[in-house]
């Protein structure tokens, strides 16, 4: 074995973020967590690191994932110095969207979110792709129109059971159908027709997938079905799901703080919208906005904002069960963009907006309102505001299985820990304790 050569990569990046070698391991071992990968790094493993050795692949994704965010660009596992020496780094198999979805479906699997480079973004256009053209043995002899009316039911409910109830609830079943029965109708012969239509539902129901990962803070699945959705709308032609797919990456790369791929692959989905639908084409705007905002481009931002709104007022009824883009959408993204713009007054309004004219079915949308709304009014002073808005997140809360109101929960009781002896605290500190704790589950 070759003498192990110290990492002076790894040095230079963590002196940049001014981390010690515990906040290191710390920050790998959360960013593992948020894909089921159950790490237990101290400050020694990263001497280890720091002198020469080298963990897995996995453990170097999450190294590169943990100082990308902390540092504010991308920063890839190469740039680490902790990958492993690779014949062929970039020989990997064509995509195959089939296999993508049996593969993920596969309980035991991990996936650690990648930092995509612009060049690197899922293809764009439309058209087919040579590895899924090929049918392969399927159990089922042909695939009728019958199939894909199952797979749109399913689609309806478990859109309807997640806007209520949360991702968590049927995640598992829609990854299990996904895998076994959708994986194997795409290997079954059908007309033309009925292909593309098993297509674009395959489609929807991947960027289904994704968005109940992303909701339960599995960030790599999310971004594994995400791509897969995309692959899919590719092959089937269909730009509408192609762009929805996009836009679930940009909005993902957003929330984990990856602004510069937030705003790539939101300009990449917004490219599609002379193809779709005016309901869709906001949907895709509205986040354009937002990703604009989150790079400082205020004129951009509020310019995207009139296009969304423009869009939508040409909508009318027309909606979608996946896209779902309304009236309290179109708000809550502007509050978003003045919050990243430093409008915090202005972002208020907004949610109160969003609150207004929610869909009472929205639960999980509503409380996930409703606690952002509760932060801002706490930033500005408004304690007793901030009560009254936590105190309907909490009614909500209990019937939701979501990791990221999970993350709202304990964020709730941190920032109102230091105001336990407010009256307005007192009054709500048992259910803010329960909440945090995960025990009004």
């Amino acid at each position: 074995m070759g003498e192990r050569i110290p990492n002076a990569r790894l040095r230079t990046l963590l002196k940049e973020a001014a981390w010690t070698g515990q906040d290191f391991a710390r920050a790998v071992n959360t960013t593992g967590a948020e894909t089921g990968v159950a790490l237990r790094y101290d400050r020694t493993a990263v001497a280890h690191w720091l002198a020469g050795s080298r963990p897995s692949r996995t453990v170097t994704a999450l190294a590169a994932e943990a100082l990308s965010r902390r540092l504010g660009r991308r920063i890839s596992p190469d740039e680490t110095g902790l990958t492993r020496p690779c014949a062929d780094p970039t020989a990997e198999p064509p995509p195959d969207p089939a296999a993508a979805l049996a593969a993920l479906a596969d309980p035991a699997r991990t996936s650690v979110y990648v930092v995509t480079e612009s060049r690197r973004l899922p293809a764009t256009g439309t058209g087919p792709t040579p590895a899924s053209a090929a049918l392969a043995a399927s159990g089922t002899r042909h695939v009728g129109r019958d199939h894909i009316a199952a797979a749109e039911a399913l689609l309806r409910s478990l859109s309807l059971a997640d806007d209520a109830f949360g991702g968590g609830h049927g995640r598992h079943a829609l990854a299990g159908f996904l895998g076994t029965v959708v994986t194997d109708w795409l290997r079954a012969p059908a007309a033309p027709q009925i292909r593309h239509d098993l297509l674009v539902s395959a489609s929807r129901l991947a960027y289904l997938a994704g968005f109940m990962c992303f909701d339960g803070c599995h960030h790599g699945l999310a971004q594994d079905y995400y791509r897969t959705a995309a692959a899919l709308a590719r092959e089937a032609a269909d730009p509408a799901g192609y762009a929805a797919a996009l836009r679930g990456l940009s909005v993902q790369a957003y929330h984990l703080g990856h602004r510069a791929l937030a705003h790539d692959l939101a300009e990449a989905a917004a490219r599609h919208s002379p193809a779709l639908a005016p309901a869709q084409a906001a949907f895709v705007h509205g986040q354009l906005a937002v990703a604009h905002a989150g790079r400082g481009d205020r004129t951009a931002a509020f310019a995207a904002l009139r296009t969304a709104r423009t869009h939508l007022e040409r909508a009318g009824r027309d909606t979608d069960v996946v896209a779902t883009y309304h009236a309290a959408a179109e708000a809550h993204q502007e509050a978003e963009v003045r919050t990243a713009l430093g409008d915090h007054r202005g972002a208020i309004g907004a949610l109160r907006t969003a609150l207004r004219v929610r869909p009472a079915s929205e639960r999980r949308a509503r409380a996930v309102t409703t606690a952002r709304l509760a932060e801002l009014l706490l930033g500005q002073g408004g304690l007793d505001q901030a009560c009254a808005a936590w105190r309907d997140f909490l009614d909500d809360y209990p019937h939701l299985q979501s990791g990221r109101l999970d993350a709202a929960a304990r964020s709730m009781r941190a920032r109102l820990r230091p105001h336990r002896s407010s009256v307005a605290v007192r009054g709500m500190w048992g259910r803010v304790e329960l909440a945090a704790a995960g025990r009004s589950r």
